[in-house]
Parts: structure tokens; C-alpha cells; sequence
């Protein structure tokens, strides 16, 4: 109850922005630019977003993870990649400490402290939004497999899970960006 609450009192505020100027993707220098803040991440808040692709069906398949943290001054990013697999995961050993659900998975790929500029918290701050309305614009329906994208913040204050889901645009975007550079924006 307390996720649905959350997740209404996220679109209502995003909806309560209807008088403001639409906000347009960023193309150009300048608004790449434009000082950008996320201030609801800070030393004790993160956002992770994760999307797992429909490789295998109901067994999901492969995940790509991307933590936005900070150290009080600097936003960083952290991006994973764990590969699905046709089988279950085996369940946890006696006594081990619980896993995410993607950290059962085999990792493939792993970078660590990228730190974000503006035009990367742009992209985080897009990605988020994006999902957010690809969220109210699918319809519910009981699915075995497809694409799952989510946006979880540390303390669970923000929730938003779809699935099954579409093509996460600005989440690739972003995913780019860590993975290939800066020349990852333009792709």
C-alpha cells in the first residue's frame, strides 16, 4: 500500500506541473549546460534503474544496472550487467545474506564511480520521467514474460516497476553514456 501511495503522490506531482513550460529533450550545448540537480539522492539516498530484457521468455533474461549514488558534492554512477539464464537461480545458502533478485544472476560486466555532469543527470532525470508515463500509458495486464524496467530509490520512498514494458529510450541513452563515454549521448 505504502509503493501505491508513493507512486501516486510521484504522478500527482508530476501532473500538478501542467502550467509550466513543456520541458524539451536536450539537444543542444546549452542545454546540456543548464546546472542540473538531483537533490533527492544525497549520502543516504540512491536510485537504482534496471532493465531486464525478454530474452528467455518467462525466465526474463539479460539485466542492466545503473545506481545513481553521491558523496554530498558529486553524482556518481555505478553500472552492472548480469546475464539471464534458461534456468533458476539457485537458492540462497544457509545463513547467506539476501541478494537482489538480479544479483543471482552471473555478473558479465561491471563499472564503478562514473561521475555525472550535467547532461548525465539530465539523462537520469529523463530516463525516471520516461518511465513514469510509459508506466500510466500501459495497460495492466497478467504477463509471463516481456520487459521489465524499474526505478527504486534505497529507501523504497520511490517505486515505479513495468512489466511487461516497452523500449526504455533514455535509459539506453544513459546506459551509452557509462558504457561508451561522452560520445554515448548522441547515440
Amino acid at each position: 500500500m505504502k509503493n501505491v501511495i508513493s507512486f501516486i503522490f510521484f504522478v500527482a506531482i508530476i501532473s500538478g506541473c501542467t502550467n509550466q513550460p513543456k520541458r524539451k529533450e536536450l539537444n543542444s550545448k546549452t542545454d546540456a549546460e543548464q546546472k542540473t540537480t538531483l537533490e533527492y539522492i544525497n549520502r543516504w539516498n540512491q536510485i537504482e534503474l534496471a532493465h531486464t530484457d525478454a530474452k528467455y521468455g518467462e525466465w526474463g533474461g539479460d539485466s542492466d544496472v545503473i545506481t545513481i549514488y553521491s558523496d554530498g558534492k558529486t553524482l556518481y554512477a555505478n553500472y552492472s550487467r548480469y546475464l539471464g539464464s534458461t534456468s533458476p537461480p539457485m537458492p540462497p545458502k544457509e545463513n547467506e545474506e539476501v541478494k537482489k533478485w538480479f544479483e543471482y544472476k552471473e555478473l558479465d560486466y561491471k563499472i564503478d564511480s562514473i561521475e555525472l555532469d550535467n547532461r548525465g543527470i539530465h539523462l537520469v532525470e529523463n530516463a525516471i520521467l520516461e518511465l513514469v508515463k510509459q508506466k500510466i500509458d500501459n495497460q495492466t495486464f497478467i504477463s509471463h514474460s516481456g520487459i521489465r524496467n524499474s526505478v527504486i530509490a534505497r529507501d523504497s520512498s520511490l517505486i515505479i516497476e513495468d512489466y511487461p514494458s516497452g523500449k526504455w529510450t533514455t535509459f539506453q541513452k544513459l546506459k551509452d553514456k557509462l558504457t561508451v563515454g561522452n560520445n554515448g549521448y548522441d547515440q
